[in-house]
């Protein structure tokens, strides 16, 4: 649903302040007011900058009319924090693409909400060539190739990816580099920020690429179950995630499987098990992996969270009433 461009600006009462500099009139020029100078409705930016903290951003100049006694003007779009203006300015960083409404709120010297002002624009992503552009974009050390089976567009990552370590699950020693389809190493990309939202410094993984089929049984490319994404380095399977403090968060010991196969609706154990089942379907509802396979799965699957990017699939998999995981719609925790 398409929003309706436009500014909208509210006064809320009298107050007091000290927000100076251009565009912000006397404090006696009449009751506390703000209203966007820009952006202009509708007006579009892309996603194309990379913030510190590895997301791809579209940087939007915001400039404010600010009138009467006000002591801060805060910038948001629904409940990101995109911080306060300095004067009457502020460069915003905007993560997502779509459609995204802009509210200034000024405030009084005691904290009170005192004006208000909207305005509707949009956020698109970059126009790329190819897979390795978004690689570009990311600042990725990559380089083409090796030509290996099963991968369409293979590259070698240079680790960390984006500042992440990743580690091999029973090495001791992060990675220096790994061979990954394009668009895996684009994925990675973008949960890289997501990671270390919750404070994540290292991945533990059991690794990407296996020319193989599903579950190991047959022969590539003779698999009755199919291929496995792992077959063209679009998958891999995360073990655990070490954060700043020095803890580990391991799926094998850490996950708690529920008895009903449900992952983001399930009730969780405080601690570990919270934090792992938070970070998954976080990274799943941002759309980063198309599939995720947990614990709750089956057995194979009791040590790591598995994610690939097979085509048109959308879902966690769960097994379905205790007996073999099934592959329909009925099997999916739509969650």
């Amino acid at each position: 649903m398409r929003l309706i461009a436009g500014v909208v600006a509210i006064g809320l009462g009298a107050c007091s302040g000290d927000i100076t500099g251009p565009g912000v009139d006397d404090a006696d020029a009449g009751p506390p007011s703000v209203a966007f100078t820009s952006p202009a409705p509708a007006a579009s930016f892309t996603r194309d900058h990379l913030a510190p903290t590895g997301a791809l951003v579209a940087d939007v100049p915001v400039t404010l009319a600010i009138g009467g006694d006000v002591a801060r003007v805060a910038i948001t779009t629904g409940d990101l924090a995109l911080g306060d203006a300095t004067g009457n300015a502020l460069d915003a960083a905007l993560p997502a693409a779509g459609p995204a409404t802009l509210t200034a709120t000024a405030y009084d010297a005691a904290g009170a909400a005192v004006a208000t002002a909207e305005v509707a624009i949009t956020v698109v992503d970059p126009t790329v060539a190819d897979c390795y552009g978004w690689l570009d974009l990311y600042h990725l050390d990559y380089v083409r190739g090796p030509v290996s089976e099963g991968i369409a567009d293979p590259v070698t990552v240079t680790m960390p990816l984006s500042g992440m370590p990743f580690r091999y699950n029973d090495s001791t020693t992060p990675r220096t580099k790994t061979l990954m389809d394009c668009t895996l190493a684009r994925s990675l990309a973008e949960a890289v920020p997501i990671w270390k939202a919750h404070d994540v410094v290292e991945v533990a993984d059991y690794g990407i690429y296996n020319y193989r089929c599903i579950g190991g049984t047959g022969t590539p490319p003779n698999c009755p179950s199919g291929m496995s994404q792992h077959a063209y380095a679009k998958a891999i399977d995360l073990t655990a995630f070490t954060t700043s403090d020095g803890t580990t968060y391991t799926v094998k010991t850490d996950f708690v499987i529920d008895p009903d196969g449900k992952t983001c609706t399930a009730d969780t154990e405080p601690g570990k098990d919270a934090w792992l089942h938070q970070l998954i379907c976080e990274l799943k509802g941002d759309g980063v992996w198309n599939i995720v396979l947990t614990p709750n799965y089956n057995a194979d699957h009791r040590d790591h969270f598995h994610v690939d990017l097979t085509p048109n699939a959308d879902f966690i998999k769960r097994t379905l009433d205790g007996g073999a995981p099934g592959m329909d719609d009925s099997a999916v925790d739509d969650d």
